[in-house]
Parts: C-alpha cells; sequence; structure tokens
C-alpha cells in the first residue's frame, strides 16, 4: 500500500521496483552476498512489507539452493514480511529447488511461476501463483477479471503436461553452457557461473561499453542484451543459451565484433 517498503535484492529483474513504486510503495535495493543471498539484517528486515527474491536470478544466472530460500522464509515468517519468490526460470534450472510446494503452509510466502519462458511462448503471457488459501483468495478478489484469454489457458493445460520437453531443455543447456563459458573465456570475457538459460557477461577487458557492442553484433543479425537496465552501468552484457548452431554463431559475431576498429 501507500509508503510500504518493498526490499529488492540487486541486480535483478526491474519490474519488482516499477511495479511496487506503481502501487505506491518505496523501494530500497540490496546487496547480494557471496553466497547469492540478499545482505539483509533483522532490523532492515522488520522495515519492509515485502521482499522480492528472483532464483534463479535474472540477470547473474545464480541458483539459490531450496534450503537457502527455505531459511530467508523463515526469517520472512517471522518479521512478517512478504517473501515473494521470482521462480520463472527454474523450470530450465533445477526445478527440485522450488520453493512452491512450502507456500500453501505459510503465511507470507507466495511463489511466482512462468510457462513463458520455460516453453518459448512469450505472446502468451502465462503464468501462475502459489499460496495459501487466504491470501490466494484476496489476489483473486484484487486481479483484473479477465486476466487470461480462453486460447491460453488452453495452452496452459497442454503445457504443464509436457514435463518431456523442459527435460531435454534443462540437458540442452547444460551441454551448450560446457560450450559457451570456455568460448567465451577464450575471447577475453568474463562470463559468470550460469545454473540457467542465459549468461551475465563482464565485457570491461574489451574496452568498449555494453551499448556499442551490443550495437555491433545486433548489425550482424545477432541479438545480446546490453544490462544497463540492471544497474551494471556499461560493464555486462547477457546472453542466451540456444542451440549448438546458434552459440557458435553467437561466438563468431562477438569475435569479429570485438575486432571491429570503428
Amino acid at each position: 500500500e501507500e509508503g510500504d517498503l518493498a526490499m529488492i535484492p540487486t541486480p535483478t529483474f526491474g519490474e519488482y521496483e516499477n511495479q511496487s513504486q506503481l502501487a505506491g510503495g518505496r523501494t530500497e535495493r540490496l546487496a547480494i552476498g557471496k553466497d547469492g543471498t540478499p545482505l539483509l539484517r533483522d532490523s532492515d528486515l522488520h522495515r519492509a512489507k515485502a521482499l522480492f527474491l528472483c532464483n534463479p536470478n535474472n540477470p547473474t544466472g545464480r541458483l539459490l539452493s531450496q534450503n537457502q530460500v527455505h531459511d530467508l522464509a523463515d526469517r520472512c515468517e517471522e518479521a512478517e514480511v512478504f517473501l515473494l519468490v521470482d521462480e520463472a526460470f527454474i523450470e530450465l534450472s533445477r526445478p527440485e529447488e522450488s520453493v512452491a510446494q512450502l507456500a500453501p503452509s505459510r503465511e507470507y510466502l507466495f511463489v511466482m511461476r512462468s510457462l513463458t519462458k520455460s516453453f518459448g511462448v512469450p505472446g502468451m503471457r502465462l503464468g501462475f501463483g502459489v499460496t495459501n488459501p487466504l491470501l490466494a483468495g484476496i489476489m483473486n478478489r484484487a486481479k483484473i477479471p479477465w486476466s487470461i484469454g480462453s486460447i491460453a489457458a488452453a495452452a496452459a493445460e497442454y503445457l504443464l503436461g509436457c514435463e518431456d520437453h523442459l527435460t531435454r531443455s534443462r540437458e540442452l543447456i547444460a551441454e551448450e553452457l560446457n560450450y559457451l563459458i570456455p568460448s567465451l573465456k577464450n575471447l577475453g570475457l568474463d562470463p559468470l557461473p550460469s545454473q540457467v538459460n542465459f549468461i551475465l557477461v563482464n565485457i570491461e577487458s574489451a574496452g568498449l561499453g555494453s551499448d556499442v557492442l551490443a550495437e555491433r553484433t545486433m548489425a550482424r543479425g545477432v541479438l545480446v542484451r546490453d544490462c544497463q537496465s540492471f544497474g551494471l552501468e556499461k560493464s555486462y552484457i547477457r546472453v542466451a543459451v540456444r542451440g549448438h548452431e546458434d552459440n557458435e554463431r553467437l561466438i563468431d559475431v562477438l569475435e569479429r565484433a570485438l575486432r571491429c576498429k570503428d
């Protein structure tokens, strides 16, 4: 509500901050510790109404274990602070680390899931939340009357049964990460370890900004993400993990863009 404080570990997905402010709330950014969890004192937590957590985190690609999130959920429950866990990419990482099964028994835990990322259907805008019956009832009364259409609803029912696709996707991602990480290092770049279908890459050693590099790769038909919107200035890009042929093309285009003198 108006004036409530939402805490947001940074860098992460920008919409948490945007939507909190649109609802009239205040936002405060938190640093992320070496173990991947937010650097959060109990005194900080007691000032907040909500804490956002993206797991795996976008854009860093880091996945927290179920135990790590469980511990954070315990702290939020004790402080009566809503923990909003965004697991949009977890089906492409390690779904066994999800805390969705914990949410129905907690008062202050809400887990968000997305089908658009897992199945590559962004135009459908499909997702769902998992929480306790009381909070679910409140949110159902507050949501817009027609949140999805009949076609999207039918697609959701079908996609939720496609476990084989998710298994194959995770196998492909793991295999291609083993190709992309060393290949990016061979270009003189510094990719962060990733457990999902994208990689955050430090490009400071290249001597050019992320906006310039993104323009050069786009001119060659390959899009990389300029990560300034995540608060990372011009030092990082994010690249997707795709099929092997596409990943080979990415490395080739990056190599040529880095060599370019104009």
